[in-house]
Order: C-alpha cells, then sequence, then structure tokens
C-alpha cells in the first residue's frame, strides 16, 4: 500500500500528514513509531522535521510526497547552498532501526498490545560521527536520561537536543544495553585509528585578513584535535582550514607540537608576512569569534535581526560571555517563531511561548537569559516606545551552594602534582578570584611586595584589590622559574596567550575524581569556600563583599548562612526543651519506693 505524505497546517503548526485507505496494521505501526491520528485531516501526523520524515522512510517502503498544497523546503538550506545556515545534526545521514509491523500469534486477542522495543518507543536515531562522539538523539524520558548521563563518556548536547557518545568499546557496551539495541553502534572506536606519521602542514596568507594565517593539517582525528587546543584558532568553513594569529610564535609552536608525528611545515607565506604585533589582544579575539560563531549559525533570513542585536551589544561593551549567552537565547527564540522580526509579535504570543518553555522543562536560568535577551532587544534595538513589554520572569531556585571545609581544600591541592595546576587552584581559593579571573592574572598584577592582587576588568568591568596568601610568595616564585613568562602567569600553549578556563576546571574535576571526597564541585566552589572561612573566622562581611566584587551586600549575606561557625552556635528547639526543663518524676512510684 502506497502512504502519501502532505505537508499540513494543524494547531497552527506545520505538520507531516500521513494518508491512506483504511489499514488496522499501518494504524497500529504508525501508532507504535509516535504517530497521532487528526479528525480533523483524517489523517495521521508527525512533527514537521527531518528526523521523523527519515523515520518513516525507514520503516514504509512506499511512500509517496505530495506537493500540491505547498513546496517543502524542510531539506533545503534558508539560502541556497553558500548560505551561513549550518545544518543541524538531524540533517545529516541517520541511521533508524528498522522495525516490523507487529502481528497478532494465532488465537491472541486483536486488542492485546504487542511487545514494543525500547528503542522504537525512544524513537532512536544515530547519525554521523562528530569527531570523537557518535551522535544518537532519542525522545525524552526520565529513566533513560538519567541512565545514559551517568556512563562516563556520554554527554549532553543541548543546543542540538543530542546524546554524544564517545567512541569507545565499554562505553557502547553500557549505551547498547540501557537502550536494549546490541550491535546498534559501529566499531570505529577511537583507539582503532592508527598513528600518524609523517605528512606535511601547509601554511597559507588569509585573503581577508592579513593578521590570520591558513593551517591546512591532515585529515586525521589526532592531528586535528591537537590544533583545536590553540587558545586562538577556530575552523573556517569556507577554506576548510584552520585560522590561527601570523605571528612567528604561534609557527614554532606547531612545529613542536607536530613533532612527535614528524610532521613537515610548509610555509607558503609571503615574506615579512609573520608579524608578532598580529597577536590580538585577548578581549579583541573573544569578542570578535563570540560575533563570527553568532552570525554563521544564523540563516539568511535572521541575519538581520542578529546583526542589529550583535551590533548593539558590543557598542554597549558588553563581555562576549554575554554576548554568547543573549544571541543563542535570541536565535532560538527567532527560529522558533520562523525569523519574524520580535517587534511584530503580540505580547501574549510571547509569554505563551515562555510558559510553553517552562512546561517543557526549560531551567530558570535559561529563562532568565531568554527573557533578558528579549528585553534588551525591545528597549534598545528597535527603539520603539510603543513597545513596552515587561516579560515575566521565571522564579530562579534556591539552591544550596557546595562548600568545602580547609582540610577538604587541602586536600584537594595535595593531589595534584603539576605545579602549574597546584598553583591555579590554591590562587582561586586564597584569593578568592574566578576562574576567568585566575586564567587572565598578569604578572604585572601580582604585587609581591604588598602582598595583594590587583583583579583587572573582572565581573561587570570592575578592578578590585585581592588578598595573596603568604604561602603563596614562595610557590609563586619557584613556579616563576620553572615556567618564565613575560604576560600571564598562566600561560597556554602558545606564547603571550593565556591558559584555558576549560584546562582550569578538567584539573578540578580530575583531583576531585581521584580523592576521596563526595561532594562535587568546581572551581567556582572555592571562591564559594573562601568567603564562607573568611566569616567563620569573624571577618567583617563588608570586607568579604569587597574581596568578592560584590555590588550588592545581599550577595554576600549568601555566605553568613553558610557559614558554619554560626550554624552551629543555633541549638536545636529539641535541645533546649531538654536543658530548661527538669526531668519529670513519677511522686505516686516515688512513694511506694520508700
Amino acid at each position: 500500500m502506497t502512504l502519501t505524505l502532505k505537508k499540513i497546517n494543524h494547531r497552527d503548526t506545520y505538520r507531516i500528514g500521513v494518508f491512506f485507505p483504511y489499514d488496522p496494521a499501518i494504524n497500529n505501526k504508525l501508532k507504535l513509531l509516535g504517530g497521532t491520528y487528526s479528525r480533523t485531516w483524517r489523517c495521521w501526523y508527525f512533527d514537521y522535521s527531518s528526523e521523523q520524515y527519515h523515520l518513516l522512510k525507514e520503516n514504509f517502503d512506499n511512500i509517496k510526497i505530495d506537493t500540491g498544497q505547498e513546496p517543502d523546503h524542510s531539506t533545503s538550506l534558508a539560502a541556497g547552498e553558500k548560505s551561513r545556515d549550518l545544518p543541524p545534526i538531524g540533517a545529516k545521514k541517520e541511521v533508524a532501526p528498522k522495525f516490523p509491523a507487529p502481528e497478532n500469534k494465532p488465537g491472541e486477542k486483536e486488542h492485546k498490545a504487542a511487545h514494543v522495543p525500547l528503542a522504537q518507543k525512544l524513537r532512536l536515531k544515530r547519525f554521523d560521527n562528530l569527531g570523537k562522539y557518535w551522535v544518537i538523539k532519542i525522545d525524552y524520558h526520565y529513566q533513560v536520561s538519567k541512565d545514559l548521563l551517568k556512563v562516563k563518556g556520554v554527554y549532553w548536547n543541548k543546543q542540538e537536543k543530542a546524546y554524544l557518545v564517545f567512541r569507545n568499546e565499554k562505553v557502547k557496551e553500557k549505551v547498547e544495553a540501557i537502550l536494549e539495541v546490541p550491535g546498534f553502534f559501529p566499531d570505529d572506536y577511537i583507539w582503532k585509528e592508527k598513528p600518524v606519521f609523517g605528512g606535511v602542514i601547509t601554511l597559507k596568507p588569509h585573503k581577508e585578513n592579513q593578521k590570520l594565517m591558513q593551517v591546512y593539517v591532515p585529515q586525521s582525528f589526532m592531528l586535528t584535535e591537537k590544533i583545536k587546543r590553540f587558545s586562538m584558532a577556530r575552523y573556517s568553513r569556507e577554506y576548510k582550514c584552520y585560522l590561527l594569529p601570523a605571528t612567528p610564535n604561534v609557527k614554532e609552536a606547531l612545529a613542536l607540537h607536530y613533532e612527535p608525528e614528524k610532521l613537515e611545515i610548509v610555509n607558503q607565506l609571503p615574506e615579512g608576512y609573520l608579524k608578532n604585533e598580529n597577536l590580538p589582544n585577548r578581549k579583541s579575539f573573544l569578542l570578535v569569534r563570540a560575533k563570527t560563531r553568532l552570525i554563521d549559525k544564523t540563516p539568511e533570513k535572521g541575519l538581520k535581526l542578529m546583526e542589529q542585536l550583535v551590533n548593539h551589544m558590543l557598542a554597549n561593551n558588553f563581555s562576549d560571555n554575554t554576548i554568547n549567552n543573549y544571541g543563542n537565547a535570541f536565535l532560538r527564540f527567532i527560529r522558533d517563531h520562523d525569523y519574524l522580526d520580535p517587534a511584530a509579535i503580540e505580547f501574549q504570543d510571547v509569554v505563551k511561548y515562555l510558559g510553553g518553555l517552562m512546561e517543557k522543562g526549560l531551567s530558570a536560568a535559561s529563562g532568565q537569559i531568554l527573557v533578558s535577551a528579549l528585553n534588551y532587544y525591545y528597549q534598545h534595538v528597535t527603539q520603539n516606545p510603543t513597545i513596552i513589554f515587561k516579560l515575566p520572569r521565571p522564579r530562579m531556585e534556591k539552591k544550596i551552594r557546595t562548600i568545602f571545609t580547609m582540610d577538604e581544600c587541602f586536600e584537594i591541592f595535595d593531589i595534584i602534582e603539576n605545579p602549574k595546576h597546584k598553583l591555579a587552584l590554591m590562587v582561586a581559593y586564597g584569593a578568592g578570584l574566578r576562574v576567568s579571573e585566575v586564567v587572565n592574572l598578569r604578572w604585572g598584577d601580582v604585587l609581591l611586595a604588598e602582598q595583594k592582587i590587583h583583579v583587572k576588568n573582572g565581573k561587570g568591568k570592575k578592578d578590585r584589590i585581592a588578598i595573596l596568601p603568604l604561602l603563596l610568595l614562595d610557590m609563586l616564585e619557584h613556579y616563576k622559574a620553572l615556567y618564565p613568562s613575560k604576560d600571564y602567569v598562566f600561560e597556554g600553549q602558545v606564547a603571550g596567550t593565556p591558559y584555558s578556563t576549560g584546562s582550569v576546571q578538567r584539573v578540578m574535576r580530575r583531583a576531585l575524581e581521584k580523592s576521596d571526597l563526595s561532594k562535587k564541585g568546581s572551581v567556582h566552589n572555592l571562591r564559594h569556600s573562601f568567603a564562607t572561612h573568611l566569616l567563620d573566622f569573624g571577618t567583617d562581611i563588608r570586607y568579604v563583599q569587597q574581596l568578592l566584587g560584590h555590588k550588592d551586600i545581599r550577595t554576600t549575606m549568601i555566605y553568613s548562612h553558610l557559614s558554619q561557625a554560626n550554624i552551629n552556635k543555633i541549638p536545636s528547639p529539641l535541645d533546649i526543651k531538654r536543658v530548661t526543663t527538669p526531668p519529670q518524676v513519677n511522686i505516686k512510684n516515688a512513694k511506694k519506693g520508700t
């Protein structure tokens, strides 16, 4: 039997309508695949997406597409082949398990439901590999999601709404056991890739920006992973190469990092192309990277809206993190509204959209960012006084922060053997610095004689003075002898660039894994512990506020509730009752005893 697929508009949303003559077996199969029957259209329908289309195509042989109602543009880019539109993971080639139509055994009652495999219930699909990961998508299921994320090597990609599974034999077995699909993943494990020895790395000038050079690396996972670790490397989809600052130090670093693989550096750059001044300052690099990433992932239809928002944020001197957060939230909003100008959307429709996201389980923090991005767009970008939206903000969850005791902090430090890694965590705890402030710390900001640290351009574009512990004075001198650098205290792989925040977070994560501590946390929890321990020793909360760089004293007051010294002074009502009330004596029994 032939199934006809049509694009229909059902409940103000486009769907894939499935039309066919009545057949109970096909009805049952479509229901098992997650379809819903529409009495209005007299057909079964699925979500209008490439995943649902491929699911139907994999499970039915005879499919006909009816384009008479509306042209189908779901599989084409928004602006043609040369668009900036990045195809999502779901647009790539996918592998879906093919499920046979359920058949009732002889003598079995028709109404009895046949056993449905778990993978079919979850609509499991696998897509093209992404670097060192297999990529899978499933419908949300609380217990299955919880079990998957417990497996070491399985990660949730929030942007693509997909699970990334590390290509490892043990990880493969665990995930297949959870999903009940033995043999679902291929055996293209990472360890099976042969080491590469010999080859050529080509350096070419970049036509659009003379401060960058194009770096062409042989197609090998191990080799490309190395160049990704360079702090200022970014991939150009147009030229199919990596772009790095055109400086002599970067060229030397490339030769040094690829020396074990015996790769030859072929320099096709003009004479005098490599200059030290081509190394961009940190702020410029981060802002350009944030803008480029947002522009690259925005389709042509929404490009003008995104450029307007980003240009206003740059003019207001927003940080790269704020530009990333606001830009991604704004992109999600306009994408869900078919790239319509938010100024043309009614207030109640925006509120309904926000309510729907929260209903689907969006976190309060993500909801806050989305509301802030929309409010910024309405107030600063549109410049329309008639738009006075006051969008509701999701209430934030008040979670108790993890605080390490002093002994636990030093247990973490003692586990780390690398002097650079140990010092980075000790500076974060001893001075109460954020991880971004640790990696951006320069030798000129470390005032050894005054035993202070000058934190420049911290959160909120604010400077402050932090304390430098006496214990770190000698460690800093020895560290400088081991790792001599002119600028940054914690230098990255390329001379003159800072260490990455992700590397420091990995150091903390591995130290916690090696320790016997049951507590979980990040580098920021060392900052929380710093503030709480100061209050435990009686430091005035106003001084703690200045050391942490808090604008509002109410932010610092949180740590007063976490202070163990204050909590220990509070007795329980049971203990108060026991101390103030004398023990009751049974007088009648006492007289009998006499």
